[in-house]
C-alpha cells in the first residue's frame, strides 16, 4: 500500500478508537501465565513454543501481549486447531524462525490495545503505537512456512502480514526493549498462504507481504485461494482497510517471484490487490523494487471504496503503484482475472507496465478497463 497516503485517511477514524482504547493494556496488566518479554519483544506471551512442538486443540483467551510466540531457534513449530482472542498486541507472531505451520485455526479479537495516545505516529498508518506492525497473524522473518485454512477477523491491526527482520523489528515494542541496529536481515522467503478468510481486520491491511528494512527483501510466496472481505468503516476501531497487499516500502528492499492467485478480494478500503515499490532512490539508499509479481485468476469486486490508493481517488480493482524515480515494478503480469465493480479495472504508474492478459473485467458507467499513467 501506499503508506503516506494511507495515513490522513486512517487518521481521524484511529484517533476515534485510541480515545477508547488508551490505557487499556495498562489498566489489565498481564495475568501471572503470561511470560515476559517474550524472545525479547519487550511483550508477554500466553505461550512461548519450542522447537518441534505441536500446539493443537486449545482456546488460549489472554490479556497478554501475544497469544502464541513463536521466535529464534523455534523451528518446525504446528498450531492446529486453537482459538486465538484477546491478546494486547499480536495474536500469533512468529519471527526469525522456519518450518512453520499454522492451519485450521480461528484469530479473532486481538490487537485491540496497541493504540496508544503517547506513542508517536507510525509512519504511513499514522496509528499512535510503540508496536510497529501487530497482525493476527505475524511472520516477520519467518521462511519455508505454510499457513492455510484459519479464520483472522476482528483483529485490531490486520489479519496475516508477512515481512522482512533486521535492525528493524516490526513486532518490537520499543517503549520496552531496543532495536538492534546491527541485527542481520532475515528475509521471508518460500511461505505459502493459502486457503485463509479474513474480515474486519481494523486499520490494517488484509494480508501483507511487505519489507520494513532498507535493503531486506521478501521472496517465493505463494498467496493463494484467501478470501478477504471488507466490513467497512467502524466509528470506534478505524476502517477495515482490507486488500492483498505486495510491496518493498523501504530503501534499497526487493519483494521477487510471487504468486497471487485464487484469492476474492471484496470490499477494501484500498485497491483490492497491490503491488507496491513504494521508496524512491534517496540518500538512504536505492528506489525499492517488485519483480515477478504474477497476479492470476483472482476475484476483484467493489474495491477502493474510500479512495486510500494515491491515484485515482476512486474505486480500483489491481493497482501496480511506482512511488518516485529509481523505484520500479518489473515482470509484473495480471491475467485471467475477474475484476468487476470497480472505475478502474487494471491502474498502474511508472516507466514500466505490467503485462495484461485474457482479463475479465467490468467497470462502473465511465470508468476505463486499463490505464496506465507514465
Amino acid at each position: 500500500m501506499n503508506k503516506k497516503a494511507m495515513a490522513a485517511a486512517i487518521g481521524a477514524a484511529v484517533l476515534t478508537a485510541s480515545l477508547l482504547t488508551a490505557g487499556a493494556a495498562d489498566a489489565a496488566p498481564p495475568s501471572p501465565a503470561c511470560v515476559s518479554n517474550a524472545g525479547g519483544t519487550g511483550l508477554s506471551a500466553a505461550v512461548v513454543a519450542k522447537a518441534h512442538q505441536t500446539i493443537s486443540n486449545r482456546t488460549i483467551r489472554t490479556n497478554c501481549d501475544i497469544g502464541i510466540y513463536v521466535g529464534q531457534g523455534a523451528t518446525a513449530v504446528r498450531i492446529k486447531h486453537v482459538t486465538v482472542s484477546g491478546a494486547h498486541y499480536q495474536g500469533i507472531f512468529a519471527e526469525k524462525t522456519s518450518h512453520l505451520l499454522i492451519d485450521h485455526s480461528s484469530v479473532h479479537g486481538n490487537g485491540f490495545q496497541t493504540v496508544d495516545p503517547s506513542a508517536p505516529a507510525l509512519e504511513g498508518s499514522g496509528v499512535h503505537s510503540y508496536v510497529g506492525e501487530a497482525f493476527g497473524i505475524s511472520l516477520f522473518g519467518v521462511s519455508d512456512s505454510f499457513i492455510w485454512d484459519n479464520s483472522v477477523y476482528h483483529n485490531g491491526r490486520g489479519g496475516i502480514g508477512i515481512m522482512d527482520n533486521g535492525a528493524n523489528d516490526p513486532g518490537l515494542n520499543t517503549k520496552t526493549a531496543s532495536q538492534n541496529k546491527s541485527a542481520p536481515l532475515i528475509s521471508s522467503t518460500n511461505d505459502v498462504i493459502t486457503g485463509n478468510r479474513m474480515w474486519g481486520n481494523y486499520t490494517g491491511c488484509g494480508l501483507v507481504a511487505a519489507t520494513q528494512n532498507l535493503g531486506g527483501s521478501l521472496s517465493n510466496l505463494v498467496l493463494s485461494n484467501n478470501t478477504i472481505t471488507g466490513t467497512g468503516l467502524s466509528k470506534t476501531r478505524g476502517p477495515d482497510v482490507g486488500g492483498l497487499i505486495v510491496a518493498a516500502n523501504t530503501p534499497g528492499s526487493k519483494v521477487s517471484n510471487v504468486s497471487v492467485s485464487g484469492n476474492k478480494v471484496t470490499g477494501s478500503a484500498e485497491g483490492g490487490i497491490v503491488v507496491n515499490a513504494e521508496a524512491p532512490t534517496s540518500p538512504a539508499g536505492a528506489g525499492a523494487a517488485t519483480s515477478n509479481v504474477w497476479i492470476t485468476n483472482n476475484t476483484v469486486t467493489r474495491n477502493n471504496l474510500f479512495g486510500l490508493t494515491p491515484e485515482p481517488k476512486t474505486t480500483v480493482g489491481v493497482v501496480v503503484f511506482s512511488g518516485g524515480p529509481g523505484a520500479t515494478n518489473t515482470g509484473t503480469v495480471v491475467a485471467q482475472n475477474r475484476i468487476s465493480q470497480q472505475n478502474y479495472g487494471i491502474w498502474s504508474n511508472g516507466s514500466t507496465t505490467p503485462t495484461t492478459l485474457f482479463n475479465q473485467i467490468s467497470v462502473t458507467r465511465g470508468g476505463t478497463d486499463i490505464y496506465h499513467q507514465g
